[in-house]
């Protein structure tokens, strides 16, 4: 059937030599990821406000001096974009090994949540072996914490603060945050207590956005017998 030329027709841009069209309003990465193309990121989730943190989400629009994050820049019409390029690559590559030598990646049980394998993958994706920077490392796991619900094993830490948005943008708690600068950075609650002591309602959300497992369900890794060297270690301090 013919189009109605009283109609508006929908924006289009090209994608990797392809003209495709697009929702005024979305994002590139909304409009790449829709096409089937796979941008890594670590810090996006799709219920949360595009942050543009990792930056592994860059694409190259022509005319642009340098990459842009895919999922914080809006598509528009005409626009050139390319999403795998040499250089793109080598980009992707370089933050990978820098988050994974800042916080080595560790195997973790599936069980600890929905996200847990991003990191794992990524990095199995782009063949990285951490080692190539070396320096001193965030994160500082709270294995003091005994509640019964959530494992905080901050070791694996990345700071890409999924868990600290979601508690905020999606319910309102505002029982974790960040604090400190660099590599002091860390994620804590209000005064750096418990979270038994906090407003946390012990949702579980920020278990299942976690892209590395450094925040885990107690009681699903216990049900499946999964509870791995800090877990273990977890629970023992809490009988103690």
């Amino acid at each position: 059937m013919a189009s109605n030329p009283s109609e508006p027709q929908q924006p289009t841009l090209t994608l990797d030599g392809e003209r495709v069209t697009f929702t005024p309003g979305e994002t590139l990465y909304q409009v790449a990821r829709r096409q089937g193309k796979e941008i890594p990121t670590l810090c996006y989730d799709p219920r949360l406000q595009p942050f543009g943190g990792c930056r592994l989400c860059v694409v190259e629009v022509e005319g642009a001096r340098a990459p842009v994050a895919s999922c914080t820049a809006q598509a528009a019409p005409d626009m050139v974009v390319r999403t795998e390029t040499e250089t793109l690559a080598w980009y992707r590559r370089t933050l990978l090994e820098m988050v994974a030598s800042e916080n080595p990646p560790r195997e973790v049980h599936p069980l600890r949540g929905y996200a847990s394998q991003e990191l794992t993958t990524l990095l199995a994706r782009y063949g990285i072996q951490p080692g190539r920077f070396a320096g001193r490392h965030s994160g500082r796991s709270r294995l003091d914490d005994d509640n019964p619900f959530i494992l905080r094993d901050y070791d694996l830490c990345i700071s890409c603060y999924r868990c600290v948005r979601v508690c905020a943008e999606q319910e309102g708690d505002y029982a974790i945050s960040v604090i400190n600068r660099g590599f002091q950075t860390r994620i804590a609650t209000e005064f750096d207590g418990l979270l038994k002591d906090s407003a946390c309602t012990f949702c579980g959300q920020c278990v299942q956005t976690c892209p590395t497992g450094a925040l885990a369900d107690r009681k699903a890794l216990r049900f499946a017998g999964g509870l791995d060297g800090q877990a273990q270690a977890s629970r023992s301090i809490a009988r103690t």
